[in-house]
């Protein structure tokens, strides 16, 4: 039951922020349909669910409007311009993340599949 409060959750706050607006009402209708979204999360005693709620919103989100999800994880900080500028379309959804295991090199995940170009995987490729 609570499962499907969830999923119930997730495809209104999707079903919400994939309607019309344009560029310039965008972001004032992003911070309302945000701040509406959590007032209802908390008088329905659903805070502790938000993260999933929100998660699972944002797939349901990209599969709706056709956008993708890229995700690029370095071992360290660095200018990933060159790199968005080669893979994104006009509405991609773009995720930056630091992770030092990775050691050198990138990983980039798009959507549900990966290009694993870090010195970690090289390594444990090696050594298996």
């Amino acid at each position: 039951m609570k499962n499907n409060k969830v999923k119930l959750y997730a495809r209104a706050l999707a079903d919400i922020a994939s309607g019309p607006a344009s560029a310039h009402e965008a972001l004032a209708r992003q911070e309302k349909i945000a701040k509406n979204f959590l007032a209802l999360l908390e008088k329905d005693g659903q805070m502790k669910k938000a993260k999933e709620i929100v998660a699972m919103a944002e797939g349901l989100f990209i599969k709706k409007t056709g956008r993708r999800k890229i995700v690029l994880e370095t071992a360290r900080k660095v200018d990933k311009k060159p790199i968005l500028n080669a893979l994104l379309d006009a509405g991609d959804v773009v995720e930056e993340k630091t992770n030092k295991d990775l050691i050198a090199g990138i990983k980039i995940i798009i959507n549900d599949r990966q290009l694993d170009l870090s010195l970690q995987k090289k390594l444990n490729t090696i050594f298996k």
